[in-house]
């Protein structure tokens, strides 16, 4: 008798199969919940970040103009502003990963008086700013191959390609942009 009891006892102390499935499953969705909520919060820094690049970006060349009466053009005018960007937070970009910051600058105008700027974060939103309307936007995607096709679509005239800096092209960063 004594036997089956101990026997009885041993039993009830552990845990069936189904109880731990159940508590494989709810620790799986615990963890997606997680995945999903940190994956939401990265972007949204990612974002910020690129939002921030872009304002300070914007502050340089509104004080570049303010001393010149022009926005900066070209590499050696963009090299001096001392730019900088936090590489991190960029995504993939435009036309396959090919660019993923721009300056445009509007074509008829020598020296130039308007631009746009536009930046692909890593959550896949691009921003944009003009200057002739002061305002910053945002989209979930752009859907334009070429930056000249980008620059125009942001209001900026482009005739040529040096009426543009891409500061980000084929997975490499402007040397001059630390």
């Amino acid at each position: 008798m004594s036997v089956n009891k101990t026997i009885s006892h041993l039993r009830q102390r552990g845990f069936t199969i189904v109880e731990l499935l159940i508590v494989i499953v709810v620790i799986a969705i615990l963890a997606a919940i997680t995945i999903v909520a940190y994956n939401g919060i990265q972007n949204r820094a990612n974002d910020t970040s690129v939002k921030a690049d872009m304002a300070a970006i914007v502050k340089k060349f509104e004080l570049y103009r303010a001393e010149h009466q022009v926005y900066p053009a070209g590499t050696a005018q963009l090299s001096n502003l001392d730019l900088r960007v936090s590489r991190n937070a960029y995504g993939s970009g435009f036309a396959g990963g090919i660019h993923n910051l721009i300056y445009c600058r509007v074509a008829v105008d020598t020296p130039p008086t308007q631009f746009a700027l536009l930046a692909s974060s890593k959550s896949g939103t691009v921003f944009t700013y003009s200057s002739a309307t002061g305002a910053y936007t945002e989209a979930s995607a752009w859907h334009h191959d070429y930056s000249h096709t980008i620059c125009n679509n942001a209001g900026i005239p482009q005739a040529a390609s040096t009426d543009r800096d891409i500061l980000y092209l084929n997975n490499n960063w402007a040397p001059w942009l630390p």
